[in-house]
């Protein structure tokens, strides 16, 4: 069986090697392009900015503190302006003319509501024009919440412990509740800041994979055309060796595709796209998802001509709404959304992470599981046609 199986990969490699497909949409195709955009394009982003208005109608130590900790920021270092206004008119109108990006509102009696444990709430306003300052304001509004509840639940806690309410106060900071402190975390799909040259190195790795499988995908059809494929069922070898062998052969030309490409862009532009055990983990998850997805396709067409028109179609919508074409923080919110029902969005999602980030394998646990999931269901939903269909 073992043999059957290398005797069909190998026949497929060769075949490929020798027609020039190999060549030209594994390697050549994804590197000359991935490497146009990145000399077109490469460099980083234009320097993000973001300008928050901060309406402090309470005066007190809180919003102070939120302000110093936000620009204290290791993360929002060079990037966010606090600009002062003393009603919310004023901070308003300077939103709708552009001048700032975001605004946040204490208001009155807001530091001695959460200090006496009454808890206490804040205003956002954001602009569809600066989704970064939206983004950095939402941020800093979440943390300001979490600070309060925890605040609040220490305040009550201490009440019903006994603790005098005139001394409530200086018993919370002196056990731990010492006043607001901000940590924002950073999100690549938003936000963060890319080299041009990886992500649409990534981009261009991401989509070709599908292009190369699909090439597989068209010639077990071809071969069900010409009738090899009776003549394998009619052989003492198992009949589901065609298609394993013909996807072990589009995997693994996917997955060389995707690492030369990234090979190529690092050694091109002298970026890194982060901790290479990561970074191949999710191409090797991606190059499989591209296949099972690929051969489901494959299982339902008619004809190789088929085929290659649903698997382009699948390639290219996959590249649009997974941010392989476009950045995915350029995207309205709905199509961001949809990022995440396909591989490519997870995939750069993950390969964006890693790059911004430097994070290890762990950071990028959750697109590996789901790209994972999105591989094992649509290979056994193949499998399942396949039995049916292509040798039935």
């Amino acid at each position: 069986m073992l043999r059957a199986l290398l005797v069909v990969s190998g026949h497929e490699l060769r075949t490929r090697l020798r027609d020039g497909t190999a060549l030209l949409i594994a390697l050549v195709a994804p590197v000359a392009l991935a490497s146009m955009f990145g000399f077109a394009l490469g460099g980083d982003d234009p320097p993000l900015r973001a300008t928050i208005g901060i309406v402090d109608l309470d005066g007190g130590e809180f919003p102070a503190s939120v302000q110093s900790e936000a620009l204290d920021s290791e993360e929002l270092e060079g990037i966010l302006t606090l600009e002062a206004f003393d009603a919310e008119d004023e901070a308003r109108t300077a939103l709708d003319e552009g001048a700032i990006g975001a605004a946040i509102v204490f208001p009155p009696g807001f530091s001695d509501s959460v200090g006496d444990g009454r808890g206490g709430e804040v205003d956002v306003m954001t602009s569809e024009a600066a989704p970064l300052a939206g983004v950095v304001a939402t941020s800093m509004v979440d943390r300001i919440s979490a600070l309060v509840e925890a605040r609040t639940l220490a305040v009550r806690a201490s009440l019903d412990a006994g603790v005098p309410s005139d001394e409530v106060g200086e018993f919370v900071e002196a056990n731990g509740a010492e006043g607001p402190a901000l940590t924002l975390n950073s999100d690549p799909m938003t936000g963060g800041s890319i080299d041009s040259s990886v992500y649409y190195g990534s981009g261009m790795a991401v989509l070709f994979a599908f292009l190369v499988v699909g090439t597989s995908a068209r010639s077990l059809l071809t071969e069900r055309q010409n009738g090899t494929l009776s003549r394998i069922r009619a052989a003492p070898v198992p009949p589901w060796t065609a298609v394993a062998g013909k996807g072990l052969v589009g995997f693994g030309l996917a997955l060389t595709s995707m690492c030369v490409t990234w090979g190529s862009s690092v050694l091109l532009f002298g970026t890194s796209w982060g901790d290479p055990l990561a970074v191949f983990a999710l191409c090797a998850a991606h190059a499989l998802a591209a296949t099972a997805i690929t051969m489901l396709i494959a299982s339902g067409a008619k004809t190789d001509a088929q085929a290659d028109g649903f698997n382009l179609g699948i390639a290219f919508v996959f590249a649009v709404l997974g941010g392989s074409l476009v950045p995915l923080y350029n995207l309205p919110d709905v199509l961001q959304t949809l990022a995440l029902i396909t591989p490519n969005g997870w995939a750069s999602t993950g390969l964006s992470e890693l790059a911004v980030s430097g994070g290890g394998i762990g950071a990028v646990a959750v697109p590996l599981a789901v790209i994972g999931g999105i591989a094992l269901v649509t290979g056994a939903l193949a499998a399942l046609r396949f039995r049916k269909g292509l040798f039935g």
